[in-house]
């Protein structure tokens, strides 16, 4: 099938002022059939948004933090000269990365840290690095505008090397392990202080069997990723106001308006049991391509790892293409967390396969870091039909960088029966977490391709393509492990590929992808706002990371003014895995139970004595017959910094299977806030960790 790219164009706190102005950087393209694109072509002028600020206010504070490096060509030049160089000097951090270990007990914790920042100190050069870290307001390498996303820049050496981890520099290291020392000192004197109450809880409560030092850890690189971001919403005036008044009921479309873009396909919800051997049946049914968009990455899960080394490489050998884009700054964080001795609390779970499955042989293998997993994938892949690229952008007008957060797994998607699996998980549900994932097959797996196509080729460098890449006439990888010999060539797991049609519901499915930007627009709340606006008997809404904007409580109590029934299962620091925005969630839902107190609030807490699990995820369903669901989060982030890729979904039967999900979860792992005094019990008291996204829930 032919697909078209139609520009449906929004733009809310860039200035405007005729309608031709919002078609242009801040524009979302969006990939339809030919057949839906005709009359998508009439739904444009239903995305645009007016004018919310004038020029003068919005322009001052961008020029203030975005320094302008492009455009020279002997620069660049230059840049990819030095970028060998810079491997050299990137090797030497990854190997004082590898050597050293971070004690995660708290007697010498400290010590062992200070041996480490003591290390990079004395590094001879600590400001190369292929990558220029989280920090990219002000660096002056030689950033390119990405033609298929325009508001995004990027830079050639990232991927100009295959089977490179592009690193920051040791500088950004020694910042970060800083940071961090400060954080676990904070810590250490919060175990040893008689009186705790002066203590946010991002410091003081975490679970017993969680190694709350590696905990903290993360909280910080979380907050570290994101803090350009943040610091560049906070320097623009009024942006909370003018933000909230862009999302107006009347700027929202309803669902009734876009119906010509929905397409038929099927689609069925996954559970933590069936996903992997939905995952494997998909796979081996594939003949074409295998594309792969993930975020995080788990080095200790048995799934992620059983698919990345021995399932993927597997059906690689028989001829299928497969590619895989991995977001580069989870990469490096990752790497940075390298050094912590993780031995004593990184306890993998068992794998158990269907029948017929290829072993789990080289995923049985044991990380201490997603880098070594990382590289042990290059090394096994190598000249096989197995590309890899990291995905690395910046805000064009502001300079922070951009996040991918979407994640699919797309299975022959330009065939018409093309299947994607997505969801909330990145390569495969964690063992003990509430996710929400599907599989679809049809047309729609057509728009997840072209998408991913998009990306792909955002990332493919200026200099005359991906050095090293693999091209169309290179001959294959001989399979010199007599393991995957065997397999690829016995056949012996052909007979049990499923049939080409999957069980599911039929159903009308748009698939709506992000691209945030500092214009703050997020075309996927904007549809969803729409939806809760049409409704007219129930919302049903629970979201792993979330806060709720003025927009949304506006709506919500419109909602219930006209009778509508919402409820909300929201996390808290009992069930979620991160602290940096429990300070914006629980001020934000005191606001909304002030603003709509009937609003039915459910939270996921510590119930008749049992400690809930990590709640992760994300769906809305609305009168029993729309839903929405995939990777997006309902808070700021999913506006100016994190990508995402959602369906909508027109079926009573996959919404009533989500409204089954949330009553059983709500049931078994939820109780209810009925009071903006009762949201106290979860409010963080506030700290570097919980540090909020932007001014937007500032008190």
């Amino acid at each position: 099938m032919e697909y078209r790219t139609v520009v449906l164009p929004v733009a809310v706190t860039a200035a405007a002022e005729t309608p031709d102005d919002v078609r242009g950087e801040n524009a979302l393209a969006v990939v339809l059939p030919v057949a839906a694109a005709a009359a998508a072509a009439n739904l444009a002028t239903a995305f645009v948004v007016s004018a919310v600020a004038s020029t003068s206010e919005t322009t001052t504070d961008t020029t203030q933090v975005h320094k302008d490096v492009g455009g020279d060509d002997s620069i660049g030049v230059q840049h990819f000269e030095t970028v060998h160089q810079n491997q050299h000097q990137q090797g030497a951090l990854e190997s004082i990365m590898a050597s050293t270990r971070v004690s995660l007990e708290r007697a010498t914790c400290i010590e062992s840290l200070d041996q480490l920042i003591t290390k990079l100190s004395t590094m001879s050069d600590r400001s190369s690095g292929i990558s220029p870290g989280f920090d990219c307001i002000d660096n002056a390498l030689p950033w390119n505008q990405i033609g298929v996303f325009p508001q995004y820049e990027t830079l050639d050496s990232v991927n100009a090397t295959r089977g490179i981890i592009p690193l920051p520099s040791p500088e950004s290291a020694l910042e970060l392990f800083e940071l961090i020392k400060f954080a676990w000192q904070t810590r250490l004197d919060y175990e040893a202080c008689n009186t705790t109450e002066s203590y946010c809880s991002c410091i003081g409560n975490w679970r017993p069997n969680q190694n709350i030092l590696k905990q903290i850890c993360n909280q910080v690189l979380e907050q570290v990723m994101a803090r350009e971001a943040s610091a560049c919403l906070r320097a623009q005036p009024d942006i909370t106001r003018m933000w909230n008044e862009a999302y107006s009921h009347d700027t929202c479309p309803l669902p009734d308006t876009m119906d010509c873009l929905y397409i038929d396909s099927l689609i069925r919800l996954l559970t933590n049991e069936t996903y992997l051997d939905s995952y494997i049946q998909a796979a081996l049914a594939a003949t074409s391509t295998i594309d792969v968009s993930i975020c995080y990455l788990f080095y200790t899960d048995p799934k992620a790892k059983y698919i990345l080394l021995d399932l993927l490489p597997y059906v690689a050998a028989r001829g299928v293409k497969v590619r895989v884009l991995f977001e580069l700054a989870i990469i490096e964080s990752q790497c940075l967390q390298m050094p912590l001795d993780t031995s004593s609390i990184d306890r993998e779970a068992s794998l158990h396969l269907p029948e017929g499955s290829p072993p789990y042989a080289r995923g049985a293998k044991q990380f201490r870091s997603a880098t070594e997993l990382v590289r042990e994938f290059f090394n096994l892949t190598s000249g096989m039909n197995i590309e890899a690229r990291y995905w690395f952008a910046r805000d064009k007008a502001c300079g922070y960088r951009i996040k991918n957060h979407g994640k699919c797994h797309i299975f022959d998607g330009n065939s018409k029966n093309g299947k994607v699996i997505a969801g909330g998980s990145n390569i495969a549900p964690r063992p003990g977490s509430l996710d929400t994932d599907f599989v679809i097959q049809g047309e729609i797996a057509g728009m997840y391709s072209a998408y991913f196509d998009s990306m792909w080729t955002a990332m493919t460098p200026n200099d005359g393509g991906l050095a090293g890449s693999i091209s169309e006439n290179e001959e294959k990888k001989e399979c010199e492990d007599e393991q995957l010999f065997i397999t690829c060539n016995k056949g012996q797991w052909e007979s049990v590929m499923e049939p080409d049609t999957i069980t599911g519901h039929k159903s009308k499915i748009l698939f709506l992808p992000s691209t945030p930007s500092s214009s703050g627009e997020d075309v996927i709340l904007r549809c969803v706002l729409g939806a809760i606006n049409s409704a007219s008997e129930s919302v049903y809404m629970c979201m792993g990371h979330f806060n709720v904007s003025e927009a949304v409580s506006q709506a919500f109590k419109r909602a219930t003014d006209r009778g509508v029934k919402v409820y909300v299962i929201s996390n808290s620091f009992h069930s979620c895995d991160l602290r940096t925005g429990q300070l914006d969630l629980i001020r934000s839902l005191k606001r909304m139970l002030t603003v709509a107190p009937k609003v039915q609030l459910f939270v996921a807490a510590v119930k008749d004595g049992k400690v809930p699990p990590f709640l992760h995820s994300k769906y809305l369903v609305v009168d029993s017959r729309w839903a929405c669901s995939g990777s997006w989060n309902m808070w700021m982030r999913s506006a100016f910094y994190e990508m995402e890729a959602e369906v909508f979904v027109q079926s009573e039967s996959f919404a009533a299977d989500l409204e089954g999900k949330f009553t059983r979860e709500c049931e078994q792992f939820c109780i209810p806030v009925k009071t903006v005094d009762e949201c106290n019990q979860f409010l963080p008291k506030g700290c570097a960790i919980c540090e909020g996204f932007g001014p937007f829930f500032d008190v």
